[in-house]
C-alpha cells in the first residue's frame, strides 16, 4: 500500500488507497478498527515523548486507553491496548551539586546530630535550620539531602529570599516522601453500637490533629461518609443529559477517583438570601478600547454584592457588563443557592441529628463545575438542608443545581471504607466492611497540612534558584471550602492554596518529583514569577488542579481587592514558565472545574511534551488572553472532559482585555501576541466539544500540525473571537470541520491545508454566509475533506463547486473516507514518529 505523507503545502489530495466498503458503519460512524489504531498510536506517542517512564506508568496509560466508553456516543471502543516495553526507574537519581550538604534520615537520624552524612538530622525542618546556619557564613548555595522515609511535617515549610540557591533532593534515588499528613498510632478501636462493621477510636489531643478531611488506611484512600454511595442507575441520563459517573461496587462506596457518583436530585433549590447580584458595583474601563473585535471591547469588573463570597470580592461575572455564552445582564451576574428542599425518599437517613461540618456537593446544572456547600445545622430541618458557606468553586453561578450528594455526617456512615471524624469528641469512626476492626499493624494517616512547601518572595525581593528534585509529595489536605477567587474573564474559579505554593520566585525548579494523593491543588505559581521549570514530574490522584498560574494586575477600585484590574504592565505575573515532560493523571477528584494546567493573567509560557489523561474537565485551560506568547507543543491529551461539558481538552476564553507590552515588547496595548498550539496529539472523546475550544472572544491562536482524534467540531470561534488560524491539522472523525463567527474587515480567521474526516456529509464548515457584506469572510482553501460516501452537502446553500466558481475555498476537495492506515500515517508524520 502506498501511503501519503502529510505535506503542508499540497493544494490537492493524492489518490487514497484502501477505501472502506459501501456499507456505512453503525453507531457513532467511527470504524472500530480505527479506534484501536488511534489508541495504539497514542501509546506509541507517549513512549516517544517520555521514553524513560516506568512500565507501571505505561501500563496505567494503556489501561486508560482501554476504558469502555469514551467515544462520542460510547458505542465503538477498543479495549485491548497493552504495554510490554522496557521498564525504567522514576524518580531518577540526581547527583549532589557542589557546595555544602546537610542530610536528614527519617529512620536513623537525630535532630541533635550535626546533619552530616554519618550523623544526619531526623526532620526536614531541622535540616533547613542547619543549612541556614551554614549559609549565614556567606555560602551562596547548599543542598538538603533526604534519605529513605516518610517525613511528616508539623507545619508548612516556608522558603524566603535568603534561602535562594538551595537544593532539596533525595539521596541516590531513594524514596524520600514529604507528607502533609499525620501518622496516627496506637488506636484503640471499639465497635459502635447500632452500626454494623463500624469501629471508633479516640484521637489523642497530643497528636495535634484537629480536623480529618482525608484518611489513608495502608495507603488506600478512605471516603468521607456520604449519601448516595454511588450512582443508583447509570443507564439513564441526568436532566442535563450527562450519565452519572461513579458506581459503588457491590454495595460499597464510590471513591473520588471513579467520579462524582450521584444522581440524587433535590425537590427544589432555594436561592441565597445573602447579598444579591443586584447589589454589586461595576467598574468599566472606558479607554483604551480593544478595537480588534466586535465584543469584549472594554475591561469590566464587578465587586461586592454576590461576589463577596470570593477573595478578593470581585470578578468578571459580578459586573453588569458580563456577556458571552450567557443571558444578558443582570441575569449573567453571579448568584448561588442558599439550600434545597428534599424528600425522605431521596435522603432516607434524614433528618440529621447534628449536621454541623456536613458538606453538600452539587453539580452546576450545565456540568460546568461542581460546588461545595457547608451545611447550616441551625437552619436545616426535616424538609430542607440550608447552607452557611460555599458555592464559590466555579466562576459561573446559578441559583439552581443538579445532582448532589451529602458527605461528612455520621448517619451516612454505612459502607466499607467510609469514615467520619467527630472533631468535638475527637473520635474517628471507620467502617471496615467486616466485623473486625482495622489491623493493629495498619498504617493509618490523616491529611493535615493544606500546603507542604511555600516559597514566599516578592517582585523586589525574590526567592531565586531553588531546586526541588526527586522527592515524593503526598497527603496534603483538601481546601475546597477555603478562599477562592474569580481570576479573570473565563468560567473558572481558583482555590488559593496548593501543596506547593510559590510567589515572587525566579528560576524555581521542580524536577523529577512524584505528587500523589494530594486532596487540593498540587502546584500554584502566583504573582511575580520568572523562568520557573516544572519538568519530568509525576502527578496522580489530585483533588483539584495539577499546575496553576495566576498573575496580579492593577487599576480596579480599591474595594475590588488586591490583584484586580486591567493593567498588567507591572509584570507581576508568572511569565516564561516551562512545563515539560510531566506525566499526569486523575485530577479534579473533588473540585470538578480542574485541569492539568491552568493559567490566568500569565503569559509567554511553554507547555511541551506532557502526558495527561483522566480528568473531569479540560486538560489545559487558558482563562483569558492576557499577553499571549505561549506555546503548547507536543502534548498527549485524552480522556478529558469525562464528567463535564461545553468544553474541550484545550479550552480558552478572552472576555476581559488586559493592557500589556507583550505583543511588541514596548507598547502598552490591549492586543495580545499570538499563542501557538502545534504538534499535539489530542483525543476529544467523552464530552469534548472540540479538541481546541477557543471560546468567547478567544483571539490570536495559531493552531497547526496537530493530530486531532474525535470531537464534535475541529475549529471553534465564537462570540467575537477573531484572528484564529487552523492549518495543516488532521481532524479524524469529527462531526464538523469548523464553526466560525464573523470578524471585522481588518481581521480574518483562517482554515486551510487541513485534512478533515467527517462523520456526516454536511459538517464541513459553518460561518456567516453574508460575510461579504457584514464582516470579513474566513480564509478557506486547500482543505481535504473526507466523508463516508465522498459527497458533501451544501455550504451556504451551494455545493462546493458552486462556491469555488464564486472564488471561495479554492483548492478544497472532497473524497471518500481514507483507510485507517492512511489516517494513522498522517498522524505519525505530524507527531514526528518516523
Amino acid at each position: 500500500m502506498s501511503l501519503q505523507p502529510f505535506v503542508a503545502l499540497v493544494l490537492f489530495s493524492f489518490p487514497v488507497a484502501g477505501l472502506l466498503s459501501d456499507d456505512p458503519p453503525s453507531g457513532t460512524n467511527v470504524p472500530a478498527s480505527f479506534d484501536c489504531a488511534a489508541r495504539r498510536l497514542a501509546l506509541e506517542y507517549a513512549t516517544s515523548i517520555q521514553p524513560r517512564r516506568t512500565k507501571e506508568d505505561f501500563r496505567m496509560l494503556a489501561a486508560e486507553l482501554s476504558l469502555p466508553g469514551g467515544l462520542p456516543g460510547g458505542l465503538t471502543q477498543c479495549t485491548n491496548i497493552t504495554y510490554e516495553g522496557p521498564d525504567h526507574v522514576f524518580p531518577r537519581t540526581y547527583r549532589l551539586p557542589e557546595g555544602p550538604a546537610v542530610f536528614a534520615d527519617k529512620l536513623c537520624g537525630d535532630d541533635h546530630a550535626d546533619g552530616t552524612y554519618m550523623r544526619p538530622y531526623k526532620t526536614v525542618k531541622r535540616a533547613l535550620e542547619g543549612l541556614r546556619k551554614i549559609r549565614s557564613t556567606g555560602v551562596t548555595h547548599g543542598t538538603i539531602v533526604l534519605r529513605t522515609g516518610v517525613y511528616y511535617l508539623e507545619d508548612t515549610l516556608s522558603f524566603y529570599a535568603n534561602d535562594s540557591g538551595i537544593t532539596l533532593q533525595s539521596y541516590n534515588g531513594e524514596k524520600a516522601v514529604v507528607s502533609g499528613g499525620a501518622l496516627i498510632e496506637n488506636l484503640d478501636w471499639q465497635p459502635v453500637d447500632g452500626k454494623a462493621n463500624t469501629f471508633a477510636a479516640k484521637i489523642p489531643a497530643a497528636s495535634g490533629i484537629s480536623e480529618i478531611t482525608g484518611l489513608r488506611i495502608d495507603r488506600r484512600r478512605a471516603v468521607r461518609a456520604r449519601f448516595p454511595n454511588g450512582c443508583k442507575d447509570t443507564q439513564h441520563n441526568l436532566p442535563s443529559g450527562y450519565l452519572c459517573k461513579g458506581t459503588a461496587p457491590d454495595g460499597g462506596v464510590v471513591t473520588p477517583i471513579d467520579g462524582f457518583g450521584s444522581n440524587a436530585l433535590a425537590k427544589s433549590w432555594i436561592p441565597s438570601s445573602k447579598p444579591t447580584m443586584n447589589s454589586t458595583k461595576t467598574f468599566v474601563l472606558s479607554s483604551p478600547v480593544r478595537s480588534s473585535g466586535v465584543t469584549f471591547r472594554n475591561y469590566q469588573l464587578g465587586y461586592g454584592g454576590s461576589c463577596n463570597i470570593f477573595d478578593p470580592p470581585s470578578g468578571y461575572w459580578c459586573g453588569n457588563r458580563c456577556a458571552g455564552g450567557a443571558p444578558s445582564p443582570p441575569n449573567c451576574i453571579y448568584r448561588t443557592m442558599g439550600g434545597f428542599e428534599y424528600s425522605r425518599d431521596t435522603l432516607p437517613n434524614t433528618p440529621y441529628k447534628d449536621p454541623s461540618g456536613g458538606v453538600v456537593q452539587v453539580w452546576h446544572p450545565g456540568h460546568w463545575a461542581s460546588w461545595m456547600f457547608e451545611i447550616d445545622s441551625e437552619m436545616s430541618n426535616d424538609t430542607h438542608i440550608m447552607f452557611s458557606k460555599g458555592g464559590f468553586q466555579g466562576g459561573r453561578g446559578n441559583n439552581k443545581g443538579e445532582a448532589f450528594f451529602v458527605e461528612n455526617v455520621i448517619e451516612e456512615l454505612d459502607a466499607a471504607n467510609e469514615f467520619f471524624f467527630n472533631s468535638s469528641t475527637r473520635t474517628l469512626y471507620y467502617n471496615t466492611g467486616t466485623n473486625s476492626p482495622p489491623d493493629a499493624s495498619a498504617l493509618i494517616e490523616a491529611t493535615n497540612l493544606k500546603t507542604i512547601f511555600s516559597f514566599e518572595g516578592s517582585m523586589n525581593n525574590t526567592v531565586s534558584g531553588i531546586r526541588i528534585r526527586g522527592l515524593h509529595f503526598r497527603d496534603a489536605a483538601l481546601d475546597y471550602l477555603g478562599p477562592h477567587l474569580m481570576p479573570s474573564g473565563g468560567d473558572w474559579a481558583l482555590g488559593k492554596t496548593a501543596s506547593i505554593e510559590a510567589e515572587g520566585v525566579e528560576g524555581l525548579v521542580i524536577e523529577g518529583c512524584d505528587f500523589r494523593q494530594l486532596d487540593g491543588n498540587a502546584v500554584l505559581i502566583h504573582g511575580y514569577a520568572r523562568d520557573v521549570s516544572i519538568v519530568e514530574n509525576r502527578f496522580d490522584e489530585i483533588g483539584g488542579s495539577i499546575i496553576s498560574q495566576l498573575g496580579y494586575t492593577k487599576g480596579a477600585p480599591e474595594e475590588a481587592g488586591f490583584g484586580m484590574g486591567p493593567d498588567g504592565t507591572s509584570g507581576e505575573q508568572p511569565r516564561g514558565t516551562r512545563i515539560e515532560y510531566n506525566f499526569a493523571t486523575r485530577c479534579g477528584l473533588f473540585e470538578k472545574q480542574s485541569s492539568f494546567y491552568f493559567q490566568a493573567k500569565s503569559c509567554q509560557n511553554l507547555v511541551r511534551n506532557n502526558i495527561f489523561f483522566h480528568g473531569p474537565r479540560a486538560g489545559i485551560n487558558f482563562n483569558d488572553g492576557f499577553g499571549g506568547g505561549s506555546l503548547v507543543e507536543g502534548n498527549l491529551l485524552f480522556n478529558t472532559v469525562m464528567e463535564t461539558g461545553d468544553h474541550g481538552p484545550f479550552n480558552s476564553w478572552d472576555r476581559q482585555p488586559f493592557i500589556t507590552k507583550v505583543k511588541d515588547g514596548v507598547t502598552p496595548q490591549l492586543e495580545k501576541a499570538f499563542d501557538e498550539i502545534r504538534n499535539n496529539f489530542i483525543m476529544g472523546n467523552y464530552y469534548s466539544q472540540e479538541g481546541i475550544d477557543n471560546d468567547d472572544g478567544s483571539s490570536y491562536y495559531n493552531t497547526h500540525h496537530n493530530f486531532f482524534v474525535y470531537a464534535r467540531a475541529g475549529m471553534k470561534n465564537d462570540f467575537g473571537g477573531h484572528d484564529n488560524y487552523h492549518h495543516s491539522n488532521v481532524y479524524a472523525y469529527h462531526s464538523r470541520g469548523a464553526g466560525i463567527n464573523g470578524a471585522l474587515r481588518t481581521h480574518q480567521d483562517r482554515f486551510y491545508l487541513n485534512k478533515v474526516i467527517l462523520t456526516n456529509s454536511n459538517g464541513y464548515i459553518k460561518y456567516d454566509c453574508k460575510c461579504n457584506t457584514t464582516s470579513s469572510c474566513p480564509d478557506l482553501h486547500a482543505n481535504e475533506i473526507y466523508t463516508y460516501d465522498g459527497t458533501m452537502l451544501d455550504i451556504c446553500g451551494q455545493d462546493l463547486k458552486e462556491r469555488q466558481n464564486l472564488g471561495y475555498d479554492i483548492g478544497t476537495t472532497v473524497s471518500k473516507w481514507p483507510s485507517d492506515e492512511q489516517i494513522i500515517y498522517w498522524g505519525r508524520s505530524l507527531l514526528g514518529l518516523f
